[in-house]
């Protein structure tokens, strides 16, 4: 069995095409969209038609669930807000039934190849539709939060940080983002999860997409709060990605980066370089294990009051060096953690950075 998960489209169709392209190309059994679809990019309808006809199961992220209305969450319940703009202008270009559709999507969805050995999918995590499964975050944690879980394999995506890691016997993978990565890396992520005799083995792949139609599309189409969603996507890093990395790294057996990696923006500089952004609001200094999304949303709301510069080096294409072009893949029950297997133009080796 084969199951592909993408997640965090967020409306950006270029990515959402490229990713489907790809998986296409890898004949998988099932393929899964790990929830938010369409709000924060320019093409929510046509996202959405994209994913319904190309998907065997849409799940429910938790921008789903405001765009229907099902509920709201920080900046998204004031009146009078640009976010509250987006969320009225996602509606509009939805329809009524497709926005109602976004709230009767499933929370989770089961794969199972064999009796106990199950591949369970969801947004976030097992419990919500929000809180986040950094890679800062200590094993004794994580078990309080999957305890309960009875499944050999969890995808989920939320963070938009790709990372895979081992919690116990069960292998674990944020897959995402499929529209707006923020590791460090333009490309678009998308996970393939493979069912072997020696269990769960999954895949983190990188495709490349057009960048400038995503970014051009946003103005063209008059997206409320394009030029902060623009920045956002070009920045593709939270305030604190370092301490990311280097966990998301460290737990797939990979040492820090040296250089930037393909796909990177302009403005990347491997770990260990400090590199100016806009600092959190005062008050907040470093995030606590598992806070990271948070202090950069409560970020944002300082950004969005700036005037930010119009975009000069938007790229047309990322682009994927030959030398980084192997892919890569965790078994389930052995310590031993990745192959190389040379064998994905686009993939990706290096899932935390």
């Amino acid at each position: 069995m084969r199951v592909a998960v993408l997640a965090d489209i967020h409306g950006n169709l270029p990515a959402c095409e490229a990713v489907l392209e790809d998986i296409k190309r890898q004949s998988p059994d099932a393929i899964i969209a790990a929830g938010d679809l369409c709000l924060r990019g320019a093409w929510p309808r046509e996202t959405y038609e994209l994913l319904h006809d190309a998907c065997d199961d849409l799940l429910m992220g938790n921008t789903d669930c405001y765009v229907s209305g099902n509920y709201l969450s920080g900046a998204y319940r004031e009146k009078e807000h640009w976010k509250t703009e987006l969320l009225d202008w996602t509606r509009d270009q939805l329809g009524a039934e497709k926005t109602a559709k976004l709230g009767q999507l499933a929370f989770s969805r089961r794969y199972s190849p064999r009796k106990g050995q199950d591949l369970f999918v969801c947004h976030a995590n097992p419990r919500n539709l929000e809180d986040s499964l950094e890679p800062t975050l200590d094993d004794h944690t994580l078990r309080r939060l999957l305890g309960h879980l009875d499944a050999a394999a969890l995808a989920f995506g939320h963070l938009h940080f790709p990372y895979r890691r081992r919690l116990g016997r069960m292998v674990i993978a944020d897959v995402a983002s499929a529209g707006i990565p923020r590791d460090g890396d333009l490309r678009p992520a998308w996970g393939l999860f493979t069912w072997t005799p020696r269990g769960w083995r999954v895949q983190i792949r990188r495709v490349r997409y057009a960048v400038r139609r995503a970014t051009s599309g946003l103005q063209e189409r008059k997206v409320p709060g394009a030029s902060l969603l623009i920045h956002k996507m070009l920045e593709c890093r939270y305030r604190h990605h370092e301490l990311m990395a280097q966990a998301a790294r460290r737990h797939s057996g990979l040492p820090p980066y040296l250089k930037p990696p393909p796909g990177a923006p302009s403005h990347f500089k491997p770990l260990g370089h400090p590199v100016p952004v806009l600092p959190p609001p005062p008050g907040i200094e470093v995030p606590a294990p598992g806070q990271s999304t948070q202090v950069d949303e409560a970020a944002d709301e300082v950004l969005a009051k700036l005037k930010l510069p119009e975009p000069t080096d938007v790229p047309v294409e990322t682009e994927a060096s030959s030398a980084e072009q192997s892919a890569d893949s965790m078994d389930l029950p052995h310590d031993e953690g990745h192959d190389d297997h040379g064998d994905a133009p686009d993939s990706e080796p290096d899932t935390g950075t």
